[in-house]
């Protein structure tokens, strides 16, 4: 499991620490290695699914959506980690985000057609999924001291 220092400036500069957060599902991280992380994966994220949607519409928009949930649950589980949840804790909370990236790459993606019922309720759910995750793992501190995952990140 890696240590590193996240009190200091110069961690954001080490190739190794942007890898073990955004590709490992092991250990623990503490918030704002989390909020800089994530920011930085939306940011990307956000640029590629532009790239995507005019290039391929939809259904590429949705492609790279699909390459960007690896990194996202690598930094949501490490914090989720951190909080003392398993990684179970997460599967109810992306897997709404999941469904609705499957039925933008099968076309679904029209509300008024025969699945709008059901793009209603995956919408709803993806937003209190969203509001939960915002509190849990962006504003709650992690539990103190060691637990089943690793030592405490900030100890």
């Amino acid at each position: 499991m890696a240590r590193f220092d996240w009190t200091s400036r110069k961690v954001w500069a080490v190739p190794a620490v942007w890898s073990y957060l955004l590709l490992s599902f092991e250990g623990r991280i503490p918030r704002l290695p989390f909020w800089i992380a994530a920011a930085a994966l939306n940011i990307v994220a956000y640029l590629a699914d532009r790239v995507a949607l005019s290039l391929g519409g939809n259904p590429a928009a949705a492609v790279v959506g699909l390459a960007f949930l690896y990194p996202s649950l690598a930094l949501a589980i490490k914090r989720a980690h951190d909080r003392g949840h398993s990684d179970l804790y997460l599967l109810f909370l992306f897997l709404p985000a999941f469904l609705v990236t499957v039925l933008q790459v099968l076309g679904y993606l029209d509300s008024s057609g025969p699945v709008g019922p059901v793009l209603s309720i995956l919408g709803l759910w993806v937003l209190i999924a969203l509001i939960v995750l915002v509190i849990d793992l962006g504003l709650l501190r992690g539990q103190e001291g060691p637990n089943a995952h690793g030592p405490d990140p900030l100890a």
